[in-house]
């Protein structure tokens, strides 16, 4: 409040009445002149802090009244038939929160009241302001219109948002390949397949999280191709993929892989993983194989993926695993031999008693008393 800062002023000018006789020695008179100019700059700070407060304050007040008022008209008009004939304008500033509440609301309907929502956007002429978003220099802004776009799904603003995908903020990489998924999963793959490949800066969970929405049919055809195609050094990136495509239709490639071997830890992995989904009884040699890897990460995922197919005689390919020196093998040993088929609690008591490693034991015993995990 002012008169909060009313004391401070007036000690301020009792301490300027007192300095106005300034000393004659040119030091003293400096460290006089620095002091005044330091205490001048702090006050200017101050009110400069006041005045930003005061109008960050007044900014969400206002907002906070927008969203009051015009949530209950887009719920409302959610549940009409037809989209208004007139709406109350807007003014430019209200733009950014009309569409930040659009999305907010999208985001939490399904089904007829989306469509609606994409009618009213329309009815209110709100494409070029979204259009004009994504020429902002503000990254924010930039998002928020790609968010909005992404909702609408419609391809015809395709070649709006499909430049964006080469934008060096990885953030708005990422929301122009969610808008391009929604508008057309096969179209959006066959770019965003071979970007994967090329930029590390995009994240990996992300990445998967789009091919994961457009679905195995999108997705397989340009991975196989990137696969193929790619240097060593970007094939481990689009491994990371693998467990997005379809595993029918990769599992060539897969088992070509693993046969030639020299591949990545990463790559290996993957490619385990994917041939443990598949379940085809005929790679059971190829997953035993990499039981006796040098890396224990290439072991607990041939473990996890021979989990899956496992047999009744795989017993004695799973028990020396119980002594690894790596914990997760062992413990992904343990739960394998207890999920065999046919196995019974007298065996596997049998098994415990001649486990020569003591953490094996533990990681049996464990395994047992919790049963076969799924």
């Amino acid at each position: 409040m002012p008169s909060e800062w009313l004391p401070l002023g007036l000690t301020w000018l009792e301490w300027v009445r007192g300095v106005a006789s300034l000393p004659e020695d040119p030091v003293l008179r400096l460290a006089v002149y620095s002091a005044m100019s330091l205490g001048g700059l702090t006050l200017l700070i101050m009110v400069q802090v006041l005045v930003v407060s005061e109008l960050a304050a007044r900014r969400e007040r206002r907002q906070v009244a927008f969203v009051a008022e015009w949530r209950p008209r887009l719920v409302g008009w959610t549940l009409a038939e037809e989209a208004p004939a007139t709406a109350p304008p807007l003014r430019r500033r209200e733009m950014l929160w009309f569409l930040l509440l659009w999305t907010r609301l999208h985001r939490q309907l399904r089904g007829v009241a989306r469509e609606r929502l994409n009618t009213l956007f329309f009815s209110m002429d709100m494409t070029g302001a979204v259009l004009a978003m994504l020429d902002s220099r503000r990254t924010h802004r930039r998002l928020v219109g790609l968010a909005c776009l992404g909702h609408l799904a419609s391809d015809r603003f395709w070649s709006d948002v499909s430049p964006l995908l080469e934008a060096r903020n990885p953030l708005v990489a990422l929301a122009a390949a969610q808008a391009l998924v929604a508008m057309d999963a096969r179209r959006a793959m066959a770019r965003l397949v071979p970007l994967v490949a090329r930029r590390r800066d995009l994240a990996m969970p992300r990445l998967q999280a789009l091919c994961r929405q457009a679905g195995p049919a999108a997705v397989t055809p340009p991975l196989l191709e990137g696969l193929d195609a790619a240097a060593p050094a970007h094939r481990e990136r689009l491994a990371a993929l693998l467990g997005t495509a379809d595993p029918a239709r990769v599992a060539p490639w897969v088992r070509r892989c693993l046969a030639e071997g020299g591949e990545s830890e990463a790559l290996h992995c993957a490619a385990l993983a994917c041939l443990g989904e598949l379940g085809d009884p005929r790679d059971h040699a190829l997953l035993s194989d990499a039981l006796h890897v040098d890396a224990p990460r290439v072991r607990f995922a041939a473990l996890k993926a021979l989990r899956r197919q496992a047999r009744r005689d795989d017993e004695a390919l799973l028990t020396p695993h119980l002594g690894d020196r790596d914990w997760w093998v062992r413990q992904a040993a343990a739960d394998s031999l207890v999920a065999l088929p046919g196995i019974t609690r007298e065996r596997l008591e049998a098994l415990l008693e001649a486990c020569g490693d003591r953490y094996g034991r533990d990681a049996l015993r464990r395994a047992m008393a919790e049963g076969a995990r799924p």
